[in-house]
């Protein structure tokens, strides 16, 4: 079996040639990002594309 290996680039443009889109590709940090601000960037991130988190205190 062949593995074959694509850059980001080449993985999308293979999806939009299909009609498909990436939903959940957005950055979220890099290396030197700390954690607690990762995740407050992943859960952005996913309440923006429709997610509810359980236990997540309210906002003011």
């Amino acid at each position: 079996m062949k593995i074959i290996i694509q850059s980001i680039k080449n993985y999308f443009k293979s999806k939009k040639n299909k009609g498909l889109e990436p939903i959940f590709f957005e950055k979220i940090g890099d290396q030197k990002t700390p954690r607690d601000v990762m995740r407050k960037n992943l859960i952005k991130a996913l309440e923006k594309n429709g997610w509810t988190i359980k236990g997540k205190k309210e906002r003011k």
